[in-house]
Order: structure tokens, then sequence, then C-alpha cells
């Protein structure tokens, strides 16, 4: 199979689970929202959020390395992940008796505190069972993880609209969050074993130091960047009350939502960019060029669109109790753009070995993210946290252009932005004037965007032979 249909295979298998995943999740963050309401709705959207900071423990980079490093050579794969998981269980016990010291030790009433317990629990399974996943995309068989997504999702579905048909309280709430990792963890497990064999914990302990000392780079890196990214949710719990921490949250998670799709993306480059990292250099730069240019393409007009349709999309998912959340989501959506360039840019970094030059660029990113939330949050509450987190990703991205183009590999951003912000523009305007229902708006926002990019010329003969390559041949033939 060729590297672009290998790639359009993992790619499309891994949209498709994250898509009926988001749908699912759509309908159980719609219900739990309205049924918990903004207080409950906060606790959780709390929980969750500090969890998630605390699970970066668990990893500390090394499932990046090991799928980096077992897709250019899959003789090392047992040695890899056996060590792999034996580091990995060890992090996730401190890990998990982190959390429980640190709630103990703040003033988090019992309700929170509980919530905290069972989400954290949920996300520390979750990351050790990330060991599986990076053996499942260092193979290129993402169509594993796929199933786990979804049968996560489904899980999670199924137990909260129980939850909200039966009345249950955010504590029930949160335990659907443990089964639902319970599950997901077995069944990698099954999978890996069936297809690869018994993956037995190895006690390596110079070899722990090799991927201590490697990985430990791209740790730092995921801890900074992620604390800038969610430290508006932490000091919004801290500075405001659970009203705004839901009503912004509410904003937030339709962003981050669709942060899938880069994901996805990144997820399925990885071991091909690590791979033409050794084998072609030029190949690895018009490869991550493209998908720079692809991701813009996509970006560009989910955030001109959302500008354009808060208010419906807000009206039309949570309901009039979420009014406040239209301006911050007007705002917040902005990130996108950037969001989707940093994780080609980071992947990309990863895959020529020069993880450590992020460090210094996330670590500044921490700093003004946190002192920007901190002096806007109490001046602008939601709003403020909003534009810190616009402007944190777009500084990301600086960063990583520099490191990127420091070492030969340019990015061609005028080329990459112009068009694809033009067609949006378009697009935006017919939308706003017309004001169209909701579903009829997004659909015509398609049609004016696609025809407009067309029109301009945005895809060259490079992208059309990259098509052609997708065709069946006798298809192809004809053409």
């Amino acid at each position: 199979m060729s590297t672009v249909r290998t790639l359009v295979k993992n790619t499309s298998v891994l949209f498709l689970s994250q898509l009926i995943s988001y749908v699912l999740a759509f309908f159980y963050t719609l219900y739990s929202a309205r049924y918990l309401g903004t207080t409950n709705f906060g606790i959780i959207s709390f929980a969750t959020a500090i969890s998630g900071l605390f699970a970066i423990g668990t990893d500390l980079g090394l499932s990046t390395l090991t799928i980096r490093e077992v897709a250019r050579d899959k003789s090392r794969t047992y040695k890899y992940l056996g060590n792999h998981g034996s580091i990995k269980l060890i992090l996730s016990i401190v890990t998990m008796a982190a959390l429980v010291v640190f709630v103990n030790i703040g003033t988090f009433d019992d309700i929170t505190k509980y919530v905290v317990y069972l989400i954290g629990s949920s996300v520390i399974i979750n990351a050790f069972g990330g060991i599986f996943s990076s053996l499942f995309r260092a193979y290129e068989q993402m169509e594993y993880q796929s199933i786990a997504e979804i049968l996560n999702a489904t899980l999670l579905f199924v137990g909260i609209l129980v939850c909200v048909f039966t009345k249950q309280s955010v504590i029930m709430v949160s335990l659907v969050y443990v089964i639902a990792s319970v599950a997901v963890l077995l069944y990698n497990f099954a999978m890996c074993t069936r297809n690869y064999g018994l993956i037995h914990f190895q006690f390596d302990l110079k070899f722990w130091k090799y991927l201590i000392s490697n990985a430990y780079p791209l740790a730092i890196t995921s801890i900074f960047a992620l604390i800038s990214f969610k430290m508006n949710t932490i000091l919004l719990n801290m500075l405001t009350s659970s009203a705004v921490v839901g009503e912004y949250t509410a904003a937030f998670n339709l962003m981050q939502a669709l942060i899938f799709i880069p994901t996805v993306f990144s997820t399925a480059v990885l071991p091909i960019f690590a791979k033409f990292y050794v084998d072609s250099k030029d190949m690895l730069s018009y490869s991550y060029k493209k998908s720079l240019k692809y991701l813009t393409i996509i970006s560009m007009p989910i955030s001109m669109g959302t500008l354009v349709l808060s208010e419906k999309i807000i009206m039309f998912i949570y309901g009039s109790a979420y009014v406040n959340t239209i301006p911050i989501l007007e705002l917040i959506i902005w990130a996108l753009p950037a969001i989707f360039l940093s994780y080609i840019l980071g992947t990309s970094i990863a895959s020529i070995n020069k993880q450590h030059e992020t460090i210094k660029a996330t670590f500044l990113c921490l700093v003004f993210s946190t002192v920007g939330n901190y002096i806007l949050i109490n001046l602008f509450s939601g709003i403020g946290a909003a534009l810190i987190t616009v402007l944190n990703e777009v500084s990301m991205v600086i960063f990583y252009m520099y490191i990127m183009h420091k070492y030969g590999y340019k990015v061609p951003l005028r080329e990459i932005l112009v068009k694809p912000f033009i067609a949006s523009v378009v697009m935006g305007v017919v939308l706003y004037f017309l004001n169209l229902e909701l579903f009829v708006s997004v659909l015509l926002g398609m049609i004016v965007y696609f025809t407009v990019i067309f029109l301009i010329k945005t895809f060259d003969e490079d992208d059309i032979n990259i098509l052609k390559q997708l065709l069946p041949e006798k298809i192809n033939n004809r053409l």
C-alpha cells in the first residue's frame, strides 16, 4: 500500500471513530449540561481539567518516543513496549496518589473531591491504556484505536443518558467515566495480545534511563503546553464562580471538540514522518508543508462560520441559559487555526528528533498564559480567558515555525493562509447577510467556501496528483 493510501486509510478510520465519538459526545454533553446545570457541570469540567493535568505525569513523552522508534524498526517492539509499560504502571500509581493529595490539601467541598477522584481514575486508566495505542500507531493499524474510541464514547453516551433519565447525582455521572475507561483498557489488552502476542513487563533499568533521557523533552513540552491550554479553566474556577466556569467551558468544549481533526491527522502522520526523516528528508519537507496547507483549508472556514453562527449554535446546543457563552465562543474559536498548525508543527519537530527545542517555547507560553489569564480573568472574566487562549496558541505556532525554519524546513505561511482566508471571508459575508437557519447555513457555507477555493486556484497540480493516487486505477486511466 502506498504511503498516501496508508495515510488516508489511517486518517479515515480515525476520523470516522472521532466523528462517531463526537456525535455521541455532543448528545451526552447536551443532556448532562442541561441536567446538571452550570454549577455541577462546572464541577465536572474542573475535575476533567485538573485530572488531565495530572495525567501528563503518567507518560513523560514515552508514547511519542515509542511510536517514533518502533515505526522505524519493528524489531524493537517488545523491548520498547515492555519497558514502557513498566515505567507507566509506576507513574500511574504515583500520579493518582498525587491527585488525591492535591484535592485534600485544597479548599474543595466533598462533592468536588469525589468527582475529581472518579474522573481522575478514569483519565489515568485511559493514560495507562495508551501503551496499547502506541503499538497500534507504530504499526499504522489505527483501526484498533478507532474501535476503542467508539466503545468509550458509546459507553459514556449510554451511561450518562441512564443517569439523566434516572435522575442520578453528579457523582454517579462521574462513575460512568470510570466504567468506560476500564472497558476500553480490557479491549485494548485483548486486541494487542491477539495480534502481537502478550507484552510482558520488563525492568531493564539501563534502558529505562535511555528512554527517559530521550523522552523527557517531549514530556516537559506536553506538560507546559497542556497547563497553558487548561490554565484558563483552573484560574476561572479559583477567581470566579462555578457558573462562569460552566459558561466558559461550554464554549471551550465546542472549540476543543474540533481538535480531533489535527489530532487524527497528526496521529496518522507521525510514524510516516519518522520514517521519512531516516529515508527521505525531501519527502518529509514536502509532506509537512502539504499537511499545513490542508489543515489550514479545513480550519479557517470553521472559525469564520462559527463566528457568524455563534448565537444559533449556542441556542441550539445549550439553550438560553448559556447566552453568556456566545461572545466567548465568537472569540475562542479563532484559536482553532493556530491549534491545527501547532499539531503538525509539533509532530514534525518530534519526527526530526528535535523535541528538546520545544521546551523553551512552551515554557514561555505557559508563563504568558498564567500571567495573562490572571490579569484578564480579573478584568473580563470568561472573555479574558478566551482572548489569552487565542494569543497563547498563536504564540506557540510562531515559536514552532522558528524551530522548523532553523533546521531547514521553511513554513510558506503566505501560501497556506491567504487563499483560505479570502474564501472564508466571502463565505462569512454570505452567511451573515442571508441569516438562514443553522443547518441550512452550514450546508450553504460549505458550498460557498469550496466554490471560492476552487475559483481562486488554491489546489495546485501536486494536490491533484495526490488526489489521483487515491482513485482506482481504472478511473485514473480515463482521466
